[in-house]
């Protein structure tokens, strides 16, 4: 059999690689393989689509991350004009919520951060006028505690190119996987995962302040409610094994972030039956979401990026992943004005939330409603949001409406990878890991090859990037030289 050098992005960036710097005891590096072929795809274009996959879903989510939600495009535009770059977020967001947030565990988490938790007292809204509260409440009616012009930034800490903590999170376990598959045998074990998951997010930035690559620390101020969750839940005592939060507890786990975390999962087994890939990333997203919308999004999202390295063509893969799917009942700005009327989302009765995230609209599936918007030529806004346009999807994580704003997106704009990401990013909301998805969709239709120079340049370190998609292209390889 011929043999061949690990991809370009690889083969390039690791000639500076870490072997001389302060990571080399985490990264992962070049060997030769076999070639070797997956569906119709020989090894080297099958090993082009997942570096795009994950280095699609690096890029996208870092894009996005310092426009994060601005559910208000006006106002996004307003701080940061065109999306055309990577950039270091400002220190304030006219729109973050931040300070509402809390955490209640005894494990530190939070570490420095402490402060961005701590801005919000809802006995002090409890005194003011209605018009007093209004000031210092966001859009939705959720009590900041803080006018627009004080509001601190998600994700003020982070630097030009580096990641949020769930990105961060699905880089932990892409560094997880290429160092327990790394011998060709299955040694993903659920269990030592989330010893690996705690001892990352329990690492105090201050020990590690020049990790520019996050290896070590994530040093990103938010931390989504899942994390938050498992942490008070692990604070109690409860085993690592236990837990995740479940959805019909607190409906922020419905959130597409738990398919991002899963990404590397479902290319390093990409070879296994569709049904027993289905199974891990299952038993994987439950290890952090307790979610039925995330297993369905899953059952979407999995098959698909599979088919793309399998050699489907990527029209026929978008639509069959559609047709698998019906647009929820809610449109974006219904549920916005539910928010508003609820004063945020918390005050919304249980089984009037639980309808709003689980009923579908009757009639066309999602394919149908898609080609119809494409050919009505329906705009980016028109289609998310609910400041312009239509307002059909929310902006918002939950899965049930971020992802078929990420599959519209796929499905318009096709071969151009920086279109479909700068629309995504400019519409605000969760676009981090809708960027992510969309990201990791779109690079496994491209590939690595067609991916923007510019943008992997302005990467914290795209070297390590580099490292940590190698070693998932090599367990992936040497899995499916075993699936033969």
């Amino acid at each position: 059999m011929r043999t061949r050098q690990l991809g370009d992005f690889g083969s390039r960036v690791l000639q500076r690689r870490l072997a001389k710097s302060r990571y080399s005891g985490v990264t992962v590096t070049t060997r030769t393989l076999d070639t070797m072929s997956s569906g119709g795809l020989d090894e080297a274009a099958v090993s082009d689509k997942i570096r795009g996959t994950l280095l699609g879903a690096v890029l996208g989510e870092s894009l996005a991350m310092p426009v994060h939600w601005y559910y208000n495009p006006q106002k996004l535009k307003e701080a940061y004009g065109e999306v055309t770059e990577l950039r270091a977020p400002k220190p304030t967001h006219a729109e973050s919520m931040i300070l509402r947030f809390s955490y209640n565990g005894s494990i530190d988490i939070l570490h420095d951060k402490k402060a961005y938790y701590e801005g919000c007292d809802p006995e002090i809204a409890a005194k003011m006028t209605k018009e007093e509260r209004a000031k210092v409440s966001d859009e939705h009616g959720n009590f900041v505690g803080r006018e627009a012009e004080d509001r601190p930034h998600y994700h003020a800490t982070l630097k030009r190119g580096q990641n949020t903590s769930n990105m961060c999170i699905s880089r932990l376990l892409m560094r997880y996987l290429g160092e327990v598959l790394d011998k060709g045998e299955d040694r993903y074990d659920p269990q030592e995962y989330l010893e690996r998951f705690e001892k990352y997010m329990t690492t105090d930035p201050r020990e590690h302040p020049d990790d520019l690559a996050q290896v070590f620390v994530h040093n990103d101020p938010y931390l989504d409610s899942y994390v938050r969750k498992f942490f008070e839940n692990l604070s109690k005592g409860v085993p690592l094994m236990n837990c995740a939060y479940n959805q019909r507890d607190n409906w922020a786990i419905n959130s597409l972030d738990g398919v991002l975390v899963s990404i590397p999962l479902i290319a390093a087994y990409k070879d296994d039956p569709e049904s027993g890939l289905l199974g891990r990333v299952v038993e994987h997203h439950m290890l952090t979401h307790r979610s039925p919308s995330v297993t369905a999004a899953l059952g979407v999202v999995a098959p698909l990026l599979q088919q793309m390295y399998q050699g489907r063509d990527p029209d026929e893969a978008l639509d069959a992943a559609m047709e698998k799917m019906r647009p929820p009942r809610l449109t974006g700005r219904a549920m916005h004005e539910s928010y508003a009327s609820h004063n945020g989302p918390d005050f919304i009765p249980k089984w009037e939330k639980w309808d709003q995230h689980m009923e579908m609209a009757p009639g066309k599936n999602l394919k149908e409603v898609v080609h119809q918007y494409l050919a009505e030529g329906k705009s980016n806004k028109d289609v998310a949001g609910y400041t312009e346009g239509e307002g059909i999807f929310s902006t918002a994580c939950y899965c049930e409406q971020a992802l078929p704003i990420v599959l519209f997106l796929a499905a318009k704009y096709k071969d151009d990878f920086t279109g479909a990401l700068q629309a995504n990013a400019e519409l605000g909301g969760h676009n981090t890991a809708r960027g992510a998805i969309l990201g990791a969709i779109m690079g496994a239709r491209l590939g690595q090859k067609a991916l923007p120079s510019a943008w992997i340049d302005q990467l914290a370190v795209p070297d390590q990037i580099a490292a940590e998609i190698d070693g998932i292209v090599k367990v992936s390889a040497l899995r499916a030289q075993q699936a033969k």
